[in-house]
């Protein structure tokens, strides 16, 4: 049954007793609790001979209880039986001598969910230290306690431990027993009557209490500890002594606390105080209090003494460790901050920042790879056999004036570098092996079968994306190039890595162009590094 719901029967059956009871005499009034479905006794608060006098009722029924022994609720002697209580028999009972009214208060209860007692139905007792002993209660008028099998149990858990452990009748002793013994401790036995069997339990509520003689005095605080505290600000050190007199003191110095500094406002001790510890033990404290620290109360030490055992102990005050949280967070929000930044200006400039290195003392100026030329320069050429006049100037006359005479590239233009009479196969094939890299220039103005039916350009691509020699770079002379209608090779150069577009017209200020053009050649062979963007001289 719910604690809740008892104290809704307490209140209820208390306002009907006080309506039974207040023109009658009433001698005691008694509370029994029973657990449905377990026998119970209500005695009579007087003890006479003859019992023929005594007369049971509930709840100012008029009814008398019957004598039979057979019944369920009967009377036998002065007491008034229940074999067994069930929950509806809860309520007030009363017994009538003559004209005085004795009252008897039943609580019948349910064990809460699946325990085996319940909270508000238990007897408490407190014992000390080293051999506690516990009884089952009430339960010499049911049972022959030197004969009768009674069973223990620990928050409904058998005990286990005979050497801890010794039931004797009714009594349950527990050696050497300590604070953990505390707990609910169920006792239950069985017995017979009218040849049916019963069950009786009780739960009793042990609790342990530690004298002051089961340990010597002791100083608990302080502990010759350090105490972290800021500059100007307040602190109050406390000195706790168990089980000793209240003779403390706080000291520095051999002298009074207090006198630290001359002053008697800013270091002031407490009065003594008493308290009982968690384990019931006496303990005297006392407060040595600081309204304001400062620089000369650091690494002192505080004594607290106990004038009765000689015993003392210190704190000692200090500066608390440095809180190096905000600056770390502050450090790694900057770094990350740094480290975005160098990346987006990274991104940013990246062509610039690989030229530049490649024009410095650090980069390596001569490749060993045994290629003759840097680039193999491929154009579209009609089938008619003539080339468009932008396409011209720019491939044959830009781009050796920049590359090869400003950058000091070594380009091959097949129509301007092959030897007359050399087969065109072989030519095309030697030059592009002795390639570091394939420029491939496109406009707008060749047919679509220029670049399908080139020898040249069907060696090229398979030396640059089957047998992957050398990188290609695709430059872009004019805006809108139809690529629907080029080789596929070129088509995928052009979704794999781009191309470069020439804008405005052609001349030689073009320099964004440029600078990516050189961003995808090969380094330089350290010839000629005076022509640069910035016209000056490499001097390593």
């Amino acid at each position: 049954m719910h604690p809740f719901a008892f104290f809704v029967i307490l209140s209820g059956l208390a306002a009907y007793k006080a309506q039974l009871c207040k023109n009658d005499a009433v001698m005691c009034e008694e509370i029994q609790y029973v657990l449905d479905g377990e026998p119970v006794r209500l005695s009579c608060c007087v003890d006479i001979n003859n019992s023929s006098y005594i007369t049971w009722f509930k709840n100012g029924s008029q009814i008398p209880f019957a004598s039979d022994s057979q019944s369920r609720i009967h009377e036998n002697g002065n007491a008034l039986w229940f074999f067994p209580a069930s929950l509806e028999d809860a309520g007030y009972y009363t017994c009538v001598i003559k004209n005085v009214t004795y009252c008897t208060w039943l609580i019948v209860f349910e064990n809460e969910e699946n325990l085996c007692y319940n909270r508000s139905a238990l007897f408490t007792n407190e014992q000390y230290l080293k051999a506690t002993k516990i009884d089952c209660p009430f339960i010499q008028d049911y049972v022959d306690v030197t004969k009768a099998q009674i069973t223990w149990s620990k928050e409904c858990q058998p005990l286990q431990n005979e050497e801890k452990y010794f039931a004797l009748a009714e009594t349950l002793t527990i050696q050497n027993a300590v604070k953990q013994d505390e707990g609910l401790y169920t006792c239950a036995v069985k017995f017979e009557h009218n040849g049916t069997e019963y069950s009786l339990s009780r739960t009793v509520d042990l609790k342990i209490t530690v004298t002051a003689a089961s340990r010597l005095p002791f100083m608990r605080n302080p502990s010759n500890n350090i105490e972290k505290v800021e500059l100007g600000s307040a602190i109050s050190l406390k000195c706790e002594v168990i089980n000793s007199d209240d003779v403390i003191i706080w000291t520095y110095n051999d002298s009074w606390a207090d006198e630290v500094d001359g002053s008697d406002t800013r270091v002031i001790i407490g009065d003594i105080n008493f308290s009982m510890t968690e384990d019931n033990e006496p303990m005297f404290y006392r407060y040595l209090n600081f309204t304001e620290i400062k620089e000369e109360d650091y690494n002192k030490k505080f004594y607290c003494k106990n004038l009765n055992t000689m015993s003392k102990a210190y704190v000692m005050l200090q500066r608390p460790d440095p809180n190096l949280q905000p600056f770390l967070i502050a450090f790694f929000v900057t770094l990350i901050f740094v480290i975005i930044n160098i990346v987006l200006l990274a991104k940013i400039f990246k062509i610039d920042i690989v030229l530049w290195y490649r024009s410095s003392c650090f980069a390596r100026k001569h490749i060993k790879d045994g290629k003759l030329y840097d680039a193999y320069i491929m154009y579209p050429k009609s089938l008619s056999g003539t080339n468009s006049y932008p396409m011209d100037i720019f491939v044959l006359k830009l781009l050796p004036e920049v590359l090869e005479v400003k950058f000091s590239y070594r380009l091959f233009i097949f129509g301007r570098d092959e030897i007359p009479g050399e087969a065109m196969s072989d030519v095309v094939d030697e030059a592009i092996s002795q390639s570091r890299r394939l420029v491939i220039v496109l406009g707008s103005t060749q047919s679509s079968g220029d670049l399908k039916d080139e020898f040249e350009q069907q060696i090229a691509m398979y030396d640059a994306l089957i047998r992957n020699k050398i990188k290609v770079i695709l430059v872009e002379l004019e805006k809108g190039i139809d690529y629907s209608n080029m080789p596929e090779s070129v088509q995928y150069i052009k979704q794999k890595q781009g191309v470069i577009r020439w804008k405005g017209e052609l001349t030689e200020a073009n320099k964004k162009f440029w600078k990516h053009m050189r961003y995808y050649m090969p380094p330089t062979q350290g010839k000629n590094l005076q022509h640069s963007d910035s016209n000056t001289f490499n001097t390593c």
